[in-house]
């Protein structure tokens, strides 16, 4: 692109090269039209003071007349009377040496100037522009965007000559992050996890707010530390949910380290999370399974303040399998919840628990409310906004706080909620 830009600046410079000499030709060919034109008109004028003079008019009156057609041809050609006076001055310089060039008329002369060096002018900046901006090997890197495409299976050749052409410009242009970031492609692609690694940080250094490169260079490390997070990988997580709250790959990847680290609360809190967002089936049953076994196998908040809710749907009714089931713990008569689960409804029927792992803010957990109510619905658009034609169910008011003090701290409260569509 940028040697195509540098052509064309120096194709146009050149325009303004010629267009001097062509200048002077269409004007050197317009002025021997307009004397020629002057040339007949004299003619005719002469033609007509010679017929005065064998006119037969007295003195007088010939005079008049002569003096008339004259001032009319002076008039309109005031150049004739100096005729005589130009060509011998000419006639002089040429015998002494002398150019004409510089007696020309200075409208010839001032345009073929300005459009010389507005060419020149424009060669230098050409020149420029492509110094600064263009590059005389980016010619060798063209068309590297195809590693994003290769697969590591059938192209692997391949990558492997991409990677030696991008490591010999990167010699050169340690700057470039696209560079940087295409070859770290390559050694993911190829399984050489620390050298993906090394590049997507390269990347990062130069391209620190590109959620991507984030992303990539979190993916490179985690897989070259066999799926454990260090205090750096953690930090580019939170950064990356920071923007992309319900990213899958990342709230998988704390989940499964916090599972390493014998914390089921944020393993299931991760794993929640992932449930936001529209995934393969077999995926998602997974993850629901592993949410079930994490809190079986951890007893965790199971108290007065957790609510199992199961969730079906009435006799003789059937759910799209399309449609999303939301579970909502709120502030009696409606407003911010303090817990919600989401489901996709083919799983139905379903049992869901709501605590302050699936809290709306850590800052507000359903154990501080006091009262709340128990909100499901089915929803065909998916949003959280409710629609009339949503199938909707509601609890009573569930006192929290008096259940906590009557109730064993091992219980949970069960509720069933059947939904069936609307009247």
């Amino acid at each position: 692109m940028m040697v195509f830009a540098f052509f064309l600046l120096a194709l146009l410079a050149l325009m303004f090269v010629v267009a001097p000499a062509l200048l002077r030709s269409f004007r050197g060919t317009g002025i021997r039209h307009s004397e020629q034109a002057q040339a007949s008109s004299r003619a005719w004028y002469e033609e007509r003071l010679q017929a005065v003079e064998q006119d037969v008019l007295d003195e007088e009156d010939k005079t008049q007349l002569a003096e008339e057609l004259a001032a009319v041809l002076l008039a309109e050609y005031p150049q004739v009377n100096d005729n005589t006076a130009d060509a011998n001055e000419a006639a002089s310089e040429i015998s002494s040496g002398e150019s004409t060039h510089h007696h020309l008329p200075s409208t010839l002369r001032k345009p073929a100037n300005i459009l010389l060096f507005s060419g020149a002018l424009l060669v230098a900046l050409a020149l420029g522009v492509y110094t600064q901006l263009g590059s005389y090997g980016a010619s060798k890197i063209q068309g590297a965007q195809v590693v994003l495409a290769l697969s590591p299976e059938n192209d692997s050749a391949e990558l492997q000559s991409w990677q030696i052409v991008l490591n010999a410009w990167l010699a050169d242009q340690p700057d470039d992050a696209p560079s940087w970031y295409l070859l770290g492609h390559a050694h993911l692609k190829l399984g050489e996890f620390s050298q993906a690694e090394r590049a997507f940080g390269q990347a990062h250094v130069f391209a620190e707010s590109d959620v991507l490169v984030k992303l990539y260079w979190l993916q490179s490390r985690y897989l070259s530390q066999q799926g454990a997070l260090d205090a750096l990988s953690k930090q580019l997580a939170e950064e990356i949910l920071a923007v992309n709250p319900n990213n899958q790959q990342v709230l998988e990847m704390l989940a499964v380290a916090a599972i390493a680290e014998g914390d089921a609360a944020a393993a299931i809190t991760m794993l929640n999370r992932t449930l936001n967002t529209v995934a393969q089936p077999d995926r998602v049953r997974a993850t629901v399974d592993a949410i079930a076994a994490l809190r079986t196998s951890n007893v965790l908040y199971t108290n007065a303040h957790a609510l199992q809710v199961a969730v079906n749907v009435a006799d003789g009714v059937k759910a799209n399998p399309h449609d999303t089931v939301f579970v909502v713990a709120r502030p009696v008569g409606g407003g911010m919840p303090y817990a919600v689960v989401r489901r996709p409804s083919w799983l139905l029927p379903f049992s869901v628990t709501l605590d302050d792992l699936v809290s709306m803010s850590p800052a507000r957990p359903i154990s501080q409310a006091d009262t709340v109510e128990v909100l499901v619905r089915l929803s065909a658009t998916g949003t959280a906004e409710a629609n009339p034609n949503d199938w909707r169910w509601l609890s009573e008011p569930i006192a929290l706080a008096k259940a906590s003090d009557e109730a064993s701290s091992s219980s949970l409260r069960n509720l069933n909620a059947v939904l069936s569509p609307p009247d």
